[in-house]
């Protein structure tokens, strides 16, 4: 990976610098950028301004030091008996996935360490990024029900059991979405997701409507699956951060686990047995 060196110290307040580090790094957290991805681009942006930046990044919170770089002095103090670090801590951010967002503040890094704009540019730039409108949400949910649905077909389910994983899709969605909005528990929020997708589809299968219920109780749920905190917390521990790693694991286990105790309940609220 291509690492940059500190520039020339600009004048700028170091204070003001690291608050909006600590705004990047953390929505970089939220929209599923990986750790080591948010150390590069972060600290790319204090090289652009002369400084060096150390992070302790953790599940819940993120701290950084900001530090002048080794030979570069401020205008306001002209040796470096007066340089001292700037440290602060931020708590992380909660928002949904997002890999345009993901995209955007890494091209924001590199645009701010060839071009060294001001601090009102770059929070303007910032700014503008994360106010990005996001995609129609019945947009997302009628494609979702309809990736399920592939699915579906394409693990050998049939048009009927199909039919069923569009409209249980289609409801859990919608339920995790309104209380993804009222700020439930997540995996409360799963669950109750997972309960609803597959209970529609149960009902098919209690029915008799379903040549392969156990096919499409199984798609059902497919796009509550934690793929990308099972991606980032290998990546993680790969790169050496183990500590984010072995949480961000923990979390995507949570989550399946979230995942069993809705699908169970509906095989024992409607006695269905795949087995």
């Amino acid at each position: 990976m291509l690492q940059t060196q500190p520039g020339s110290l600009r004048d700028v307040d170091p204070e003001q610098l690291l608050d909006f580090l600590l705004r990047f790094a953390t929505m970089q957290t939220s929209v599923g950028v990986q750790t080591s991805r948010i150390v590069v681009n972060t600290t790319r942006i204090a090289h652009a301004y002369g400084y060096e930046l150390t992070i302790m990044m953790f599940q819940r919170n993120i701290t950084m030091t900001l530090m002048p770089a080794s030979g570069n002095t401020s205008p306001t103090c002209p040796n470096t008996s007066c340089v001292h670090p700037t440290t602060g801590m931020m708590r992380h951010r909660h928002r949904p996935l997002n890999f345009f967002l993901n995209a955007e503040l890494s091209r924001l890094s590199w645009y701010t360490y060839d071009n060294h704009p001001s601090l009102d540019e770059l929070e303007e730039r910032f700014q503008t990024i994360i106010d990005t409108k996001p995609v129609n949400r019945w947009l997302i949910l009628f494609l979702i029900s309809l990736a399920n649905m592939a699915f579906c077909l394409l693990f050998g389910g049939d048009l009927g059991s199909a039919g069923f994983v569009f409209l249980g899709t289609l409801c859990g969605f919608f339920v995790r979405q309104e209380l993804n909005a009222r700020h439930a528990y997540p995996y409360l929020v799963v669950c109750v997701s997972a309960f609803v997708a597959s209970f529609v589809v149960g009902l098919g299968a209690k029915f008799g409507l379903e040549t392969y219920p156990e096919i499409a109780l199984g798609t059902s749920v497919l796009y509550l699956i934690p793929g990308v905190p099972f991606i980032n917390g290998m990546m993680d521990l790969l790169d050496g951060f183990m500590l984010n790693g072995v949480s961000r694991l923990m979390t995507a286990v949570m989550i399946v686990i979230s995942i069993t105790v809705g699908l169970s309940c509906t095989l024992m609220m409607l006695n269905l047995s795949l087995l």
